[in-house]
């Protein structure tokens, strides 16, 4: 219970952070604000969490896809 409170916590925070630094991409690629330090380091923290959500909570990621190299699932 409290492992799966964790990771829910753990999820809600890597979206907020996410949101934040796809947020600063935008305002940086429209020129709306000038970017500073950190909103490098939002920016920069786009992409570990890309990464995570393929890998573990997408449909793509570990453990998942398993029809793509089994023979199992070709037969209907």
């Amino acid at each position: 219970m409290v492992r799966r409170f964790l990771i829910l916590m753990l999820a809600f925070v890597a979206m907020v952070v996410g949101l934040e630094g796809i947020q600063r991409l935008v305002d940086l690629a429209q020129g709306k604000a000038p970017a500073s330090a950190l909103d490098f380091l939002w920016m920069l923290a786009v992409a570990p969490i890309v990464w995570l959500w393929w890998r573990f909570l997408s449909p793509f990621g570990k453990g998942r896809g398993r029809c793509l190299n089994d023979d199992s699932c070709s037969r209907r």
